[in-house]
């Protein structure tokens, strides 16, 4: 990474922060269980079915954010179109489930590290593996 041109460097710790932010997102739901309940008045299975949910996505979410800045940081082409797809899907997902702080955090986030994906330092940065 050493080699790799700011934006590079800036879109891969921004796509990193995100990831680590929605498990830490995820992790805080379970400990506001109970005032989930509370505001939704739903049964408890139903609110640990929610929860396991927003669980499973957020993890895959962090895992698919990890995986793709690796592949990145590798300087694969298609690493950079998958991670804004994702990023997109999330942010569909993110309005759907509801807004929030976090929520509105992380669209932020996501909106930036898309710009500073695609800038054009970071497409000439990948585009000279391709040259040799």
């Amino acid at each position: 990474m050493n080699d790799a041109p700011k934006p590079v460097r800036v879109a891969v710790g921004l796509w990193l922060a995100i990831a680590v932010f929605v498990l830490f997102t995820t992790i805080g739901l379970w400990f506001q269980r109970g005032e989930i309940e509370r505001m939704s008045g739903r049964p408890s299975g139903d609110v640990t079915n929610f929860l396991v949910a927003l669980t499973v996505v957020g993890v895959l979410f962090a895992a698919l954010y990890g995986w793709l800045t690796r592949n990145f940081l590798r300087r694969k082409n298609w690493a950079r179109v998958a991670v804004s797809f994702v990023a997109i899907a999330h942010m569909l997902w993110l309005l759907i489930v509801g807004t929030s702080p976090a929520t509105l955090v992380t669209l932020l986030l996501i909106c930036v590290a898309i710009v500073f994906t695609w800038q054009s330092a970071a497409a000439q940065w990948v585009a000279e593996v391709r040259e040799k």
